[in-house]
């Protein structure tokens, strides 16, 4: 009875011995899973910043090139005002100068 008992005791040891085997690979590959798993994240969220960058750099650049069209269009608008009011002033000069003529020089 001894001797079993002796054998009993031998085999939980070892089950023991087996089970804290295991533990420790699981662990391991618990502790290999999460540094992929973060080295993954990393990556993603180096990706996710570039691609930022990019679109905002990229609207920059649009915004940019629309307020450039909005300012020549501007611009273009009033140089067509100033030439018109510019030809309407000599028109009027031309009379004023006519009517001052007739007045002083009768």
């Amino acid at each position: 009875m001894e001797a079993r008992g002796e054998k009993l005791l031998q085999d939980l040891v070892a089950q023991e011995k087996t089970l804290t085997a295991r533990v420790s690979e699981a662990k391991t590959e618990a502790g290999r899973i999460i540094e992929k798993a973060q080295a993954e994240a990393s990556a993603l969220l180096s990706k996710a910043r570039e691609q930022g960058q990019a679109t905002l750099k990229e609207q920059a650049e649009k915004t940019e090139a629309e307020a450039k069209a909005s300012r020549e269009d501007v611009l273009s608008g009033v140089k067509s005002d100033v030439s018109d009011i510019e030809k309407r002033a000599k028109k009027n000069s031309d009379k004023a100068v006519k009517l001052v003529m007739e007045r002083v020089l009768p």
